[in-house]
């Protein structure tokens, strides 16, 4: 069905003379993310936090099973279980909440400079790639590499 739907436009679009080109390009995010500073910077961030939760639930569970392993009260051992679930919740919510965040941190550094090189570029359209709509992509049309570049160096500039 969105094949059928291209393959309608691109021939509406190759027979009508007048149909305005509007350029476009995409820009590879995970990639962003990979490579920039920024993005490096945010995913160890993210992996801290993760990895602080961790341990403390690690902790936890091998509280948890020295208490089962002893002949501890079966009620401290509840109490010890409804803890270790609570903190584990508690540590979810708690990493998506800081994922959110940093992504929006993300995002308020990257916007400048995607808008930027749109504008110089006169760039009409920016796909975000990889996503399951964009079939193919020209490397030609692929500015990522120019994105990275312009954010480490907002970046080095904040510093």
């Amino acid at each position: 069905m969105t094949f059928l739907m291209l393959l309608a436009l691109s021939l509406q679009l190759a027979v009508s003379p007048a149909a305005p080109v509007v350029p476009s390009a995409v820009v590879n995010i995970p990639r962003l993310i990979a490579e920039s500073i920024d993005g490096k910077a945010a995913t160890a961030q993210l992996q801290a936090f993760q990895g602080e939760k961790q341990r403390a639930i690690a902790d936890k569970q091998a509280t948890l099973r020295r208490l089962n392993e002893s002949k501890t009260l079966p009620a401290q051992i509840q109490r010890a279980q409804l803890e270790l679930q609570r903190f584990t919740e508690d540590a979810q919510v708690d990493f998506a909440a800081l994922d959110r965040q940093v992504q929006q941190e993300f995002d308020k550094r990257l916007r400048p400079v995607l808008n930027q090189i749109a504008e110089e570029e006169h760039i009409g359209i920016l796909f975000e790639y990889p996503q399951q709509v964009i079939v193919w992509v020209a490397p030609a049309v692929d500015i990522t590499s120019k994105v990275i570049e312009r954010l480490d160096a907002a970046s080095k500039d904040k510093k």
